[in-house]
């Protein structure tokens, strides 16, 4: 995990990491898995935490792409619009995933800080908002990896979409791991 010092100065990484608590005590409460099958509402509280974690991506991204460092380079607004477009493809996903299960996306933004990771601010450098974006992209990956695990034996759709929504947010480490060797260098 984490060091306690990097999540304690990292309000996105902080509520990413209290949405990972979240989702794991949602599917400590639903017993074991034989239990679970077929528990549609678990599943949709489930998904609606990674609803809400690529909504708030999709608008990080989208800030980093139009904040002066985006409007100073092309490269780094392009980059970081890619990212976004891909998270917004992620929510979508999602939000039609709860759908089939009979549920209702939820996309209300009075209730995002609390159901997701925050947006932050746009504080600091920019290799320590992308430091920033890249340890919360690892808390996420880890998330997504446990609701794998989770739906693995109960939904196989479901795992599947979050196995391709997780090869995604690998990419998007290693993009934002490479700009910043880019940016320090």
């Amino acid at each position: 995990m984490f060091e306690q010092s990097v999540i304690a100065e990292n309000t996105f990484l902080k509520h990413i990491c209290a949405l990972r608590e979240d989702a794991r005590n949602c599917i400590g409460a639903a017993g074991s898995l034989e239990l679970c099958r077929g528990d549609e509402e678990t599943a949709i509280d489930l998904l609606q935490t990674v609803l809400a974690a690529e909504i708030v991506c999709v608008l990080r991204y989208t800030m980093i792409s139009i904040s002066p460092d985006g409007l100073k380079s092309p490269w780094i607004a392009n980059e970081f619009q890619a990212q976004a477009n891909d998270e917004r493809s992620h929510m979508k996903m999602a939000a039609a995933r709860i759908e089939q299960l009979g549920g209702i996306p939820n996309f209300n933004p009075d209730s995002l800080a609390q159901r997701s990771a925050g947006l932050g601010n746009n504080d600091g450098s920019f290799a320590k908002r992308v430091a920033d974006n890249l340890a919360a992209e690892r808390c996420v990956i880890e998330h997504y990896r446990d609701l794998i695990g989770y739906f693995s034996a109960t939904d196989p759709e479901t795992c599947s979409m979050l196995r391709e929504i997780v090869r995604d947010e690998e990419d998007h480490n290693s993009d934002m791991e490479d700009l910043l060797v880019s940016y320090a260098g």
